[in-house]
């Protein structure tokens, strides 16, 4: 019972903010996709590319990148081969999928937390772009953001595998 009601918490917690950042993260994509397309016409069109555009894509990839995996977490979309795992009773595969939270939460914690590191290297180090001359540094606190959001649905999912695991 009070396992549930601990899940229950967390995902009242962590999805709101998974939403949030998945909308930028989609709003980013958006202008993603029109920076290409106008680099793209512009350079072959009017052979006048956007200069720096190169590394404007770079840039809003991390957005995209690690402001969808929280979200893809809370729906469940993460890639996982299930082959030998869907034959196993309800009990083992829940057993197996807190396992696997488990391990996927320490790994993207050690993401979150180098990251940090490095954003903090990178503003000491005043370390920026080639042709924009933008800073480093946000784009990897962009990273630790998501990470920080992805493990807090990956605490809940591993929770509510808990849960499955102990449900008689």
């Amino acid at each position: 019972m009070w396992l549930k009601k601990s899940v229950d918490l967390i995902e009242r917690i962590a999805h709101p903010p998974s939403r949030v950042i998945n909308y930028a993260g989609f709003g980013f994509l958006l202008a993603l996709m029109l920076l290409v397309v106008v680099h793209v016409a512009g350079r072959y069109l009017f052979n006048l590319p956007i200069p720096g555009a190169v590394e404007l894509i770079q840039f809003l990839m991390t957005f995209v990148v690690f402001w969808g995996f929280g979200y893809c977490a809370v729906q469940r979309g993460n890639v996982s081969v299930d082959l030998l795992v869907a034959r196993l009773p309800r009990r083992a595969q829940a057993i197996i999928d807190a396992f696997t939270c488990l391990l996927s939460i320490g790994v993207v914690s050690l993401i979150a937390w180098q990251g940090a590191v490095q954003a903090e290297s990178l503003w000491h180090s005043g370390h920026v772009s080639g042709v924009l001359h933008i800073p480093h540094f946000p784009f990897l606190i962009v990273l630790v953001i998501g990470c920080a959001v992805f493990d807090l649905v990956l605490v809940a999912n591993f929770f509510e595998s808990m849960h499955g695991a102990l449900k008689k």
